[in-house]
């Protein structure tokens, strides 16, 4: 019974109206909040990577692993400035039939200046996917199975028509506006996934994926002891679903070297609390979440959500050295 109710949840929430899967480092998930993020950063080229284990105080544990990489093509060819291109890989594993999802996605952006002291950017881009799912039923157990003294693996199970594995095409837009100033840097966004409302579901009757609407906010403010401030907000809006999280991030940074400590602590509006550690070191960053699970839940969870990890690596060019100084003889 109990899989059998596990099933249900999975075909008409998790595939029919659900929202997408996320991390709860938001800010440090840039091509999953817009496509138009791809190559709009400080550096050359960026990469990272994400894992994040939830419910396992629940059910078996959905893990979600995730890996990007992005870079502003003008590094490499002078006409290709405030053009971007990513790539951004999710695989995730949930529940005990094992449910496997892959989703691969190419953003493409352009950036332009507003205004000629380049202070304020306007941004665009589009993303286009690729995505499979399977689940293995065998691993799933029906009432049906059931002959009242013992269990069947072998026994229908009473489901029509239920297809294991289908694949999709996916597309997405996004929009963004970013401001840099000497001692602040905001930057706003609005992305739109599943333009085309793929199937993503595994019975007959073609239910289709609703499409998410993503809005971020972030500002980085210098203090003038050296140190910054991040607040942040993220909302997500997916048919009758919605999200809000906010919160902020305080980076403590010594006045010389290349180190950094981020403490954040962020609330996901009606679920969880969600403390934050983040170490930048160099062009690396080490960032790592937990979710202390609020909402009705909590119960049944013990309050436990789950822990995130990330790796962030971001690579600037590499100065050219100085040609050396003719000095001219003086006659």
């Amino acid at each position: 019974m109990k899989n059998a109710l596990l099933l249900l949840l999975l075909l008409t929430a998790e595939f029919a109206e659900a929202q997408d899967l996320h991390f709860s480092q938001a800010g440090r998930a840039a091509l999953q909040l817009n496509p138009a993020n791809a190559g709009s950063f400080s550096g050359d080229l960026r990469a990272g990577a994400f894992h994040r284990r939830q419910w396992g105080s629940v059910t078996v544990p959905y893990k979600t692993s995730s890996l990007f990489c992005d870079a502003g093509l003008g590094a490499v060819n002078e006409s290709l400035r405030g053009v971007g291109a990513g790539l951004l890989m999710h695989y995730d594993d949930a529940g005990d039939g094992m449910l496997q999802t892959l989703d691969i996605r190419m953003q493409f952006a352009y950036r332009i200046p507003l205004n000629a002291d380049s202070v304020h950017f306007i941004r665009t881009g589009i993303a286009f996917g690729f995505g499979q799912r399977s689940i293995d039923f065998n691993r799933l157990r029906f009432d049906s199975q059931f002959d009242g003294d013992r269990f069947d693996p072998t026994a229908f199970n009473g489901e029509n028509a239920l297809f294991d594995k289908l694949t999709w095409g996916d597309i997405g837009f996004g929009a963004g506006w970013e401001r840099i100033g000497d001692r602040s840097r905001w930057n706003a966004g609005v992305g739109v996934q599943h333009l085309n409302r793929p199937k993503q579901a595994f019975t007959p009757d073609d239910p289709r994926r609703p499409v998410l609407w993503q809005i971020s906010i972030e500002n980085e403010h210098q203090l003038a002891n050296g140190s910054q401030i991040v607040p942040q907000l993220y909302y997500f809006k997916q048919q009758k679903f919605s999200e809000l999280n906010f919160g902020a991030e305080w980076r403590i940074r010594p006045e010389t070297g290349t180190t950094a400590l981020g403490i954040g602590l962020y609330h996901r509006l009606g679920d969880a609390v969600i403390p934050s550690v983040i170490l930048y070191r160099g062009k690396f960053s080490y960032g790592f979440s937990y979710d202390i699970n609020t909402s009705s839940l909590k119960s049944a969870s013990k309050a436990r959500g789950g822990p995130e990890i990330s790796i962030l690596y971001t690579a600037r060019r590499i100065k050219a050295n100085p040609q050396p100084r003719t000095i001219c003889p003086v006659y």
